[in-house]
């Protein structure tokens, strides 16, 4: 077995709708997935015992619960590989609870350097159905890409984004489930989906996104975190052309139009986590 080290990136969601609730309980959604460069190192190394260590300044996720693992049981048990032979760190950057994607990620880069590893050869859409089973938002980290994700995460129809920005992140230090925030969501809710590929014909530059992009858990969530609404506040008086919620929550971001001063944001969120980012994979 050879070793590998990999990134395993976060993601934004420039927008998204929560469109109703399906009959197996997950809601439909529609929403534009913009990969990131914040991103945590998986290393797989030989090993002769499986070992999963997480190096993190936040709490260990319990084994059972890591995306990591269930990933690592769901192909042990389909295709019998030896995890006895394996020896994988996490170094976690990417925040947890944070609407960035940091679990689905890990997941679905342990899936990709599995399929290396033992040279399972599986094809795309058997990668897609593993990746589904861990988690909604997995699949989209199988490519990468800005995307349009619909259903319960499961199709991803890759566009073109030829817009270019620099990415403010701010993590208030605690955690959304996303359980919990779906449960927000009234059982009558219901919604058409905006079609973002004629909204994108429309955008001309990153000033447009406010005029087209929203988040729906915003007027769920800003209620009982009012400090979200103060922080996507912030971020518009400090010149974001665009500030929004990502995924549900908890961390907040901005995007601006040219590079931003490394100190100046951690100053003015001295309280909270800050991370300065750009998009990947577009143009």
């Amino acid at each position: 077995m050879k070793q590998l080290i990999l990134k395993s990136n976060a993601k934004i969601n420039l927008s998204l709708e929560i469109l109703g609730k399906r009959s197996d309980g997950f809601h439909n959604i529609n929403s534009f997935f913009i990969p990131i460069d914040l991103s945590d190192t998986l290393e797989f190394a030989p090993s002769t015992k499986f070992q999963l260590l997480t190096i993190s300044p936040q709490t260990n996720i319990p084994l059972n619960e890591n995306t990591i693992f269930k990933i690592i049981k769901l192909i042990q048990n389909k295709y019998k590989i030896n995890i006895e032979q394996i020896n994988i760190t996490l170094r976690k950057k990417i925040p947890i609870g944070a609407g960035l994607g940091g679990g689905s990620s890990n997941a679905a880069t342990t899936l990709l350097a599995l399929n290396e590893i033992y040279n399972l050869m599986l094809p795309e859409p058997e990668l897609i159905n593993l990746a589904q089973s861990v988690g909604s938002d997995v699949p989209f980290f199988l490519f990468n890409k800005p995307a349009i994700v619909q259903g319960k995460g499961e199709i991803i129809q890759s566009v073109h984004f030829p817009f270019d920005f620099h990415i403010v992140l701010v993590y208030p230090l605690m955690q959304i489930s996303t359980k919990f925030a779906y449960s927000l969501v009234p059982n009558e809710h219901e919604k058409k989906p905006t079609d973002y590929f004629k909204i994108l014909d429309k955008i001309k530059s990153i000033n447009d996104f406010r005029t087209y992009f929203a988040n729906d858990f915003e007027s769920l969530l800003f209620p009982h975190y009012p400090i979200l609404k103060e922080i996507k506040d912030k971020l518009y008086v400090a010149g974001a052309k665009f500030a929004s919620l990502s995924g549900s929550g908890s961390t907040c971001f901005g995007i601006f139009d040219h590079p931003v001063e490394q100190q100046y944001f951690p100053k003015l969120f001295p309280d909270f986590l800050v991370f300065v980012s750009k998009p990947l994979n577009i143009m």
